[in-house]
């Protein structure tokens, strides 16, 4: 046999409940719930009251799906005379679907290409691993964060808080009833917004383990430089690589396309000219720009469109820092090469 809770009859439970006030429930809706199987073991009704009150939990926090199944472990409480003791509730609303139609899942996000798990999860029947959102290059400050602002808000419209603000503003009263839709591109936004605040330095162990072994051999000061040049433009740690491979490596891609729509051999004769300008000046981001500026004008060029193609031979394409920057960090010797192997290829 099991052991069920007898519900009475045409009765209401009441629940004051921090998140959604006054709930009241009939008693005729509910049916008498197992609470302990024939072969002994307790349902998670019986065992879930009686842990709580062991531990002595003066708060419980549960997702509102277990709002139905209130009535019952208040009335379980009561009848195993520990009402006294019987914690505060609070039922929090759900993380929805990105479309907002139901529970969000693991499913949800294999379908469309966003993690559930805080870090990977090795599924103990299938042996699938599931990557998490560690893994996949979030920073735990930017996690918390965006957890905290899903259903929450402090009412001054500020989203970034470190976690001692979290705590310091959060009051359970604007905690939303209703459930928030989960948004990957925002997360991604609180990330990017994380990845930008904290200091280059502090960011280095978290980003090594997604760089290559070759950029890593170049030691903490330089990639710490490097990451003060880049860190803007990343909104995962797994972007961190591409974003700034070229400054210890030459490009292993480049946009030929663009670089032979707009070259010429005017534009060629600036180059050629000016790399041995370039091997006069004292190497300075400084004296770079000025060298730069001065052989466009004396050649009646504009610089602008002179930079775009300096950037296309030293990155490979369209993206990254001051140009005159990253030309300062990877040297006088690999800006040369690279010029010159450009210069060679449209030749070719």
């Amino acid at each position: 046999h099991v052991i069920r809770i007898k519900m009475p009859r045409d009765q209401e439970v009441e629940l004051q409940d921090m998140i959604r006030g006054k709930v009241v429930f009939n008693t005729n809706q509910l049916d008498d719930k197992v609470l302990l199987k024939a072969d002994g073991m307790p349902t998670y009704h019986l065992a879930v009251v009686v842990d709580d009150y062991e531990m002595k939990i003066s708060h419980a926090f549960r997702g509102e799906e277990w709002l139905p199944s209130a009535p019952i472990h208040i009335l379980l409480w009561e009848y195993l005379g520990w009402k006294d003791s019987m914690p505060n509730w609070a039922h929090l609303p759900l993380i929805l679907k990105p479309d907002g139609k139901g529970k969000l899942s693991k499913r949800d996000g294999d379908q469309l290409g966003f993690p559930v798990f805080a870090m990977d999860w090795l599924d103990p029947k299938t042996g699938e691993r599931t990557k998490g959102f560690k893994e996949l290059g979030f920073l735990p400050e930017a996690f918390i964060n965006l957890l905290a602002m899903i259903g929450w808000n402090d009412g001054s419209g500020a989203e970034i808080f470190e976690l001692q603000e979290l705590v310091t503003r959060f009051e359970i009263d604007r905690v939303h009833k209703a459930g928030a839709k989960f948004d990957y591109e925002k997360a991604k936004w609180f990330n990017h917004e994380w990845i930008k605040k904290i200091n280059s330095a502090d960011l280095i162990p978290v980003v090594k383990p997604f760089l290559s072994a070759e950029i890593n051999s170049a030691g903490d000061e330089k990639i710490e430089q490097a990451l003060s040049m880049v860190k803007d433009r990343c909104s995962l740690l797994c972007d961190v690589e591409s974003q700034l491979s070229f400054l210890f490596m030459d490009p292993s891609v480049t946009d030929w396309e663009t670089l032979k729509s707009k070259w010429d051999v005017q534009k060629e004769e600036f180059f050629l000219k000016w790399t041995r300008n370039l091997n006069t000046i004292d190497w300075s981001v400084l004296e770079i720009e000025k060298s730069f500026k001065e052989n466009a004008n004396t050649m009646s060029l504009k610089p602008g469109e002179l930079q775009l193609l300096f950037r296309l031979m030293l990155v490979g394409g369209k993206f990254g820092p001051s140009v005159m920057e990253i030309a300062n960090f990877i040297g006088k010797e690999a800006t040369l090469r690279r010029i010159t192997q450009a210069i060679e290829h449209l030749k070719s």
